[in-house]
């Protein structure tokens, strides 16, 4: 029998909490920085950066990067994204990609690494809209479409802690409606208008968004504004794009 490494005096100092999510970040034996979570029979562990499996498949970074390529290669031939498929494997391998980003960034949140959760949950949407689009089988396209809500509130909810963070809390403002607006969008879509009235997501939004209101300063119309200037000067137009609809909503508030 191979002598392997004993995990029982680890999980002891690190006993599980089935309460709480217990994550934590350590430095690898190659000096790489790692994310561990604990669950009930053992531990978890993540690459920070890249592909949280370390792999990568096909000499790229993720999967989606490679077939996103691939359908630019696609398009550049043909002039168009007609005919670009994924075959029911390849959608299999991309919903096992986009498991692995969920798992962590579930850990990035609870680590407050919101940056790095809106990478994690743009990548997972990124899988999502691939396999919409151009998967093969019917049910490819619409298997992970129930999912796109939770997606969209945690990316969501991490750009707009990201931006209290930085005390713009009228950016932040304008992150969690845009959130909103988008997993109603996703409802309708999916011709689920009534689900949209018991949605746990949109509920977790709007309470964001009265937790922000109150942190706002009082004069939140002329702090958007400001907010919106320096947007536009840097050159961060989405960003600007989300702060000039809040101050379309502040000023109608304000109007009322």
């Amino acid at each position: 029998m191979m002598s392997y490494i004993d995990l029982k005096p680890t999980l002891a100092e690190w006993p599980y909490d089935a309460e709480q999510v217990s994550v934590r970040k350590i430095l690898g034996a190659d000096e790489g920085i790692r994310i561990q979570m604990r669950v009930e029979l053992g531990v978890l562990q993540m690459e920070a950066e890249g592909r949280p499996d370390s792999q990568k498949p096909c000499g790229c970074e993720s999967l989606v990067e490679y077939h996103r390529k691939r359908l630019a290669r696609h398009e550049d031939a043909n002039g168009t994204s007609l005919g670009f498929v994924l075959s029911p494997q390849q959608c299999q391998e991309l919903r096992f990609e986009a498991s692995l980003y969920y798992r962590r960034y579930v850990a990035l949140f609870v680590l407050e690494e919101y940056t790095n959760v809106a990478k994690d949950t743009s990548h997972n949407l990124k899988i999502f809209d691939l396999c919409r689009d151009f998967a093969l089988e019917p049910e490819d396209r619409t298997c992970l479409e129930p999912f796109r809500p939770y997606v969209l509130m945690m990316d969501a909810r991490a750009r707009a802690h990201d931006a209290i963070e930085q005390r713009e809390y009228a950016s932040a403002l304008a992150h969690v409606n845009r959130g909103i607006m988008s997993i109603k969008d996703c409802y309708e879509n999916q011709g689920q208008s009534e689900a949209m009235e018991n949605s746990e997501e949109l509920k977790m939004l709007r309470g964001l968004a009265m937790e922000i209101n109150e942190q706002m300063p009082q004069d939140s119309l002329l702090t958007a504004r400001k907010a919106l200037r320096a947007a536009i000067e840097q050159e961060r137009f989405e960003e600007a794009a989300r702060l000039r609809d809040e101050i379309d909503k502040l000023s109608e508030q304000k109007e009322g």
